[in-house]
Formats: C-alpha cells, structure tokens, sequence
C-alpha cells in the first residue's frame, strides 16, 4: 500500500477530520533482547485497527508521509486487515492509498485503486452453510455474520451486541450466499460468553481446518482452513519474488499473530494484546504514536545503505 499524496475506543473533545490529530513526538520502537533483526526489508504488512490507524480510526499525517517515502524507496507496504472488501476499499479510497489490500483475514485482495478482486480463498460451496448449521445447533443465542465477496451480512442481534460502522446489510438472520458469491469469513458473538469461551464451543462442532481467530474481544472470526494473515503474507511475498526474510509484520491482536510468525521482521505496537507482543521481535511506539511510521522508518535506512553499496 502506498500513498499518492505526499479504531479503538479513546474519546476525544471534538470530531476529527483524517489525520487531524495531537503531533506526537516520535518514539523509538524497542527491540526484544534475543530477538532476530533483518536488516533489508522490502515489504511491510501492516494491520489497519489498531495499528496503521489511530483510536480515532485515521491515519496521521506523519505516518502517511513515511508511506510516501516508503513507496519513494520501493518499499512496499500492504494494509492486511480483518475488515470486508468494501469497508477497507472506503478507507484505502478516503487516503488515496494504491497497490493490495489483503481483507477478511487474509481471504480477499484487492487492488485499492481500481477495486479489481486480485485473490479469494473462501469457504468451499456448502462448508459455509454447514458451519452456520452447526453453530446455531451447538450455541443457543448466538449472533451471526456472513461476509462475502459482495458484502458484510450481520444478523441484527450481531449488530446489538457488537455496534460498528462497517458498510453491511442487517437481518433477521443471515445464510450463506449462493456459489457465485463465496463466503470469506463467517462472525460470531454471544451475549453471555466470552470470546474464549465460545471460541471453545464452537471449535468443538466445527471441522478441525476452520480458522478461529478475533481481532476483538467482542466476537470470533471464522476463515476456512489455510487461510489466515501469514498465508497472505507468504503470498504477496511470492508473487514479488521476495525471500520471508527479506518482509515485515505488524499488528496488534491475535488474528496478526500469523503474519507476524510468516515475516522475517515481526512487530507489535504498544498498545497490542500480551499474545501479539510475545510474538514480537520488536515492540513500537502505540497506534497512537505512530508506531507504523516508526518501523518503516526503521528497515528505510538499512534499505538506502544497501543501495549505497551497490553503486
């Protein structure tokens, strides 16, 4: 991802425009002892809530001038988020950023630009429908969504329980679309249980490949077998033809934590789950402060110096 011009819950006095937010000075991200650090990393696979973006859900000025300068170096960074296609495309559309976008976990990505599907790993035709069956068997009361290529599906309970401003269609009850629209990522919550423990409940009556994963404590993600955030990041760095070594991941809940084992450089902001930071080579500044602008200013450097020696 990259930028053509140049979510979380903390409150704020007044409403915000993009980027508009207090400067913060920077911080240095921390490196954890006994961790590896690569020095040349052409790609960075960066989450979006709670990481790219601020608590207000923007991207701050000095962040989206660091993506500039990384695309400058042709140091590719690409937004690899749980959000449905449509919901990243507004927000990729709203910074006039360019290149992938990897949404759904991992199962869709996009080209920001021009909206042109580039890949879909969804849920086999009738798995879907099958694991809705056996959810709503095996949890009484559980809410429901279905998100697919052509759009987010809550059931209105699901939007009680989990209140959001994705772009979505609200039912009384949601089922898998037909076999021309696959099923990329099925939600789900509970007014009683936590996520752990229906996490629990549900990886019981579910096939074994199903992903589990959230990027939230309010409700679990389901992707269907191999499909998670370091699968997408294996992919991308395939398709440019880069060694895992020479990549890097950052993120903040569990559902980046496969991203951040794929990369040869892995991340968290300060501001991540204790899961995500212990799977961290490096600790950056919060979402708050910038902590993406702080990493790619960290592997830019290495990059120019490589470059130096080549001349």
């Amino acid at each position: 991802m990259s930028n053509t011009n140049a979510r979380s819950g903390v409150a704020t006095s007044r409403q915000s425009e993009p980027g508009d937010a207090r400067p913060s000075a920077p911080v240095e991200p921390t490196v954890r002892r006994g961790r590896r650090v690569h020095r040349v990393v052409r790609l960075v696979c960066t989450d979006l809530d709670g990481t790219l973006l601020d608590s207000a859900g923007a991207i701050r000025k000095r962040t989206l001038s660091t993506l500039a300068e990384a695309g400058r170096a042709e140091v590719a960074v690409v937004g690899v988020t749980g959000r449905p296609v449509r919901d990243t495309l507004d927000l990729a559309r709203r910074y006039g950023l360019t290149g992938p976008v990897v949404c759904s976990n991992g199962a869709v990505t996009v080209d920001a630009a021009s909206g042109r599907l580039l890949d879909c790993r969804g849920f086999r035709p009738g798995d879907a429908a099958r694991i809705l069956r056996a959810v709503r068997d095996a949890v009484p009361g559980v809410a429901l969504g279905v998100d697919s290529v052509s759009g987010l599906r809550l059931e209105t309970s699901f939007v009680r329980l989990v209140p959001n401003d994705w772009r979505h269609t609200a039912l009384e009850g949601v089922s898998a679309p037909g076999d021309g629209d696959p099923v990329v990522k099925i939600l789900a919550a509970h007014p009683m249980l936590l996520v752990d423990e229906l996490a629990a409940v549900i990886g019981s009556v579910v096939d074994g490949g199903t992903v589990i994963t959230r990027s939230t404590g309010d409700f679990l993600e389901l992707s269907a077998p191999g499909v998670d955030k370091g699968a997408a990041l294996r992919s991308l760095a395939e398709r440019s033809g880069l060694p895992l070594e020479h990549t890097a991941a950052v993120g903040d809940m569990p559902n980046d934590i496969p991203m951040l084992r794929a990369a040869g450089l892995a991340a968290a902001v300060a501001n991540a789950h204790e899961d995500t930071l212990r799977a961290a080579d490096i600790v950056l500044p919060s979402n708050d402060d910038e902590g993406v602008a702080a990493l790619i200013r960290l592997v830019l450097p290495r990059v120019a110096a490589v470059e130096a020696g080549r001349v």
